[in-house]
């Protein structure tokens, strides 16, 4: 038998899972110019890889929703710019500056911003039912 199905619990998971994304999308941004970091090498992209879980039976209520799985590094190579008299250039005069297209990220902050918008929108419309129930109630 299915146990009873939090929406706010599910949409708060979907709050914290792009709240993660968007974080990690702001470091990329202030990142984007970093071509060396503590570890040495170019600073890379970092990405959110998210899980989620279906309503279906057998299911444990708590693993509804959406988590974050993992946080990643984006293997795509690095940008080559030429600029031989930075200190951070090598023998042929290149500098390697982080994999991050500022439009890219920018087109996945919006979209993590939507998602977020839109979890805090079923919060917003289960607190409305909640009231009309207790409106009904007291009628």
């Amino acid at each position: 038998m299915l146990q009873a199905i939090s929406a706010r619990e599910i949409a708060v998971s979907g709050l914290q899972a792009q709240r993660v994304r968007m974080n990690l999308i702001a470091n990329n941004i202030a990142n984007a110019l970093t071509p060396t970091t503590a570890k040495g090498g170019a600073f890379r992209r970092q990405i959110a890889i998210l899980e989620g879980q279906g309503v279906k039976s057998g299911i444990q209520p708590d693993k509804l929703g959406v988590r974050v799985a993992r946080v990643t590094s984006d293997p795509s190579p690095f940008r080559q710019v030429y600029e031989p008299g930075n200190p951070y250039a090598n023998e042929d005069g290149y500098v390697e500056y982080p994999n991050i297209d500022l439009a890219v990220e920018m087109a996945d902050l919006v979209s993590a911003q939507r998602a977020y918008e839109a979890n805090i929108a079923v919060l917003v419309s289960g607190r409305r039912m909640s009231q009309k129930a207790l409106e009904i109630i007291q009628a």
